[in-house]
């Protein structure tokens, strides 16, 4: 290979993937508000997890974005495992749009008369709005026609390697020739962290005659694999959640990759037998294309019958100490057959629901700088203990149940509630968290010891005595309005340099006033279910009406 059609290849490779990168970079800043919406809004079903997987990798080109993305929303909770799983699908079978793209217009089309008024056309835009969505959709249209120029010189550059070399070196048969280059394009994908542009490469050897279609689809196989490499990285450092997604991509990936070995000889047979039988034929890049379509199609139909079943399994894997403490322990299916029971199993999850949530709040307030980052990995598995706790108590409630325990299951109802206002509020806390050493030192000391008072509170075995809790809940309202008073005074004596410092410790306050709140009344509410389902459980529990008076007076 000369010095001319080695730099072509280089040159081709890389305005490819900068025509890509443009192109990728700009429709997602144009469509950014959308994406989030899409992968939001209209996943909830399996064919609109695929719509909006294939939609969004067809409409930006990479479906590794998309991959990166939907991980992303799983590790933030937005998405569910079971709806990300077939958004990775879509986006699977999305990705083979490149294929089409490239052989349908860059190899039958006069490149220049498309991609160079492109380039124009796109950098008219871009300079004449830098920073707004024109500029950005812009930017993907000069992506576009750099795209497709990086596209014809790959071409033209392969075609020069194969007038200038033996072929025979590269058209071979048996199972390590085309191991060889599966392994070539996985590689090739997962260094250029793009399988459309390993996907294009093996096109472009194709239609230059560098090497035989059967060897380029071997390429394409090897892609499909590649482009699990960016989701792989993407959560190396993520939640178990992002975890499974991934895995559930590689493995979606590695079984259409699987078809696609038994495919590879029946259908290169088939349109050998059309060739020989004198039927017209697409063009080889073409065939390819197909290749490519029809094995990850045929991925998406297998997956249909068991991906529930994986989903499933995935859920077993990865799984992380916070998950392990937040699965229920309490919850059995089998008691709801004699509602009392259920009830009480019911109560004993709640208030370990209720120890978990408390006891991370408290461990924040201790050392907040240090605790932040281990309590914030604690809060996200928190939700499905709560869904888990919400759905046992529905299914109770769609039973029949016995006299006054539909109060009970009420008064539970409600405390759940208020533990998940206490989650809501630490995440707040964790946002808004004043830096005590920039406040008056009398203030400082103040806010110090509210964090503690709260910490105490939630570690007391007292949290559990309801009545004693309602007159602790009554200091915190009054200590709160004490440091209110305190950091305005402080403020108009110019202690407080900034407003925003103002503004983070009047809402840390609120927080931990609010905090207590949500934590007395949860356990009011649990005294009151309790002595409806357990009324001989403590000598001490006040009488039913009691507790169920104190519980409602909130």
């Amino acid at each position: 290979m000369g010095f001319d059609s080695f730099t072509g290849l280089l040159g081709g490779l890389g305005l490819f993937l900068v025509g890509m990168w443009l192109m990728t970079d700009g429709l997602k800043v144009a469509a950014g508000p959308s994406l989030k919406q899409i992968l939001e809004r209209w996943t909830d079903t399996r064919i609109k997890g695929l719509a909006a997987g294939f939609s969004l990798t067809a409409l930006v080109q990479s479906s590794s974005a998309v991959t990166v993305a939907a991980i992303g929303f799983v590790n933030a909770g937005v998405l569910t495992l079971g709806h990300a799983v077939w958004v990775i699908f879509g986006a699977a079978v999305g990705t083979t749009m490149t294929g089409w793209i490239v052989s349908a217009v860059g190899f039958n089309v006069d490149i220049k008369v498309l991609a160079l008024p492109a380039i124009g056309v796109g950098m008219i835009l871009r300079l004449t709005a830098p920073s707004g969505p024109r500029g950005a959709i812009g930017e993907a249209i000069a992506g576009f026609g750099i795209f497709f120029l990086g596209v014809s010189i790959l071409k033209d550059s392969f075609e020069g390697v194969a007038t200038a070399m033996n072929l025979e070196t590269l058209r071979g048969a048996g199972f390590l020739h085309y191991v060889l280059f599966v392994f070539a394009g996985l590689s090739i994908t997962a260094l250029a962290q793009s399988s459309s542009a390993s996907i294009t490469i093996a096109l472009s050897a194709v239609s230059g005659g560098l090497i035989d279609i059967q060897t380029g689809a071997a390429m394409v196989i090897g892609a499909n694999i590649g482009t699990t490499v960016t989701g792989i990285l993407a959560v190396l450092d993520a939640t178990s959640n992002a975890k499974r997604v991934a895995a559930g991509h590689f493995i979606f990936n590695l079984s259409s990759a699987t078809i696609a070995c038994f495919l590879l000889p029946v259908f290169f047979w088939g349109f050998s037998w059309m060739s020989a039988k004198g039927w017209d034929l697409p063009a080889p890049a073409m065939v390819l294309a197909i290749f490519h379509t029809s094995f990850n199609l045929l991925g998406l139909l297998s997956v249909w019958f068991w991906a529930d079943r994986m989903v499933e399994w995935l859920k077993t894997r990865f799984v992380s100490q916070e998950e392990s403490e937040t699965r229920p322990q309490h919850l059995d299916r089998t008691l709801q057959d004699m509602p009392p029971l259920a009830a009480a199993s019911l109560l004993l999850e709640l208030r370990r629901f209720g120890g978990i949530t408390s006891g991370m709040v408290a461990e924040y307030l201790k050392t907040p700088l240090l605790k932040a980052a281990q309590v914030k990995l604690r809060v996200l598995p928190l939700g499905q203990l709560s869904e888990a706790i919400s759905d046992y108590a529905a299914s109770m409630s769609a039973a029949r149940l016995p006299d006054r325990l539909p109060d009970a299951l009420a008064h539970a109802l409600r405390a759940l509630q208020h533990y998940n206002g206490m989650v809501h509020e630490l995440q707040e806390l964790m946002d808004h968290s004043v830096d005590v050493q920039q406040l008056p030192d009398d203030l400082a000391a103040s806010m110090r010891a509210y964090r503690t008072a709260l910490a105490e509170l939630l570690d007391a075995p007292s949290l559990t005595d309801g009545e004693a809790l309602s007159a602790r809940g009554a200091e915190f309202e009054l200590e709160y309005q004490r440091i209110k008073d305190e950091v305005l005074k402080a403020a108009s004596r110019g202690g407080l340099a900034h407003l925003a410092i103002l503004d983070d410790a009047v809402r840390e306050a609120d927080l931990i006033r609010r905090i207590s709140h949500h934590a007395v009344r949860a356990a009011m509410r649990i005294e009151a279910a309790e002595a409806i389902v357990a009324p001989h459980k403590r000598d001490d529990m006040p009488p039913p009406q009691v507790a169920e008076a104190v519980a409602r007076n909130e």
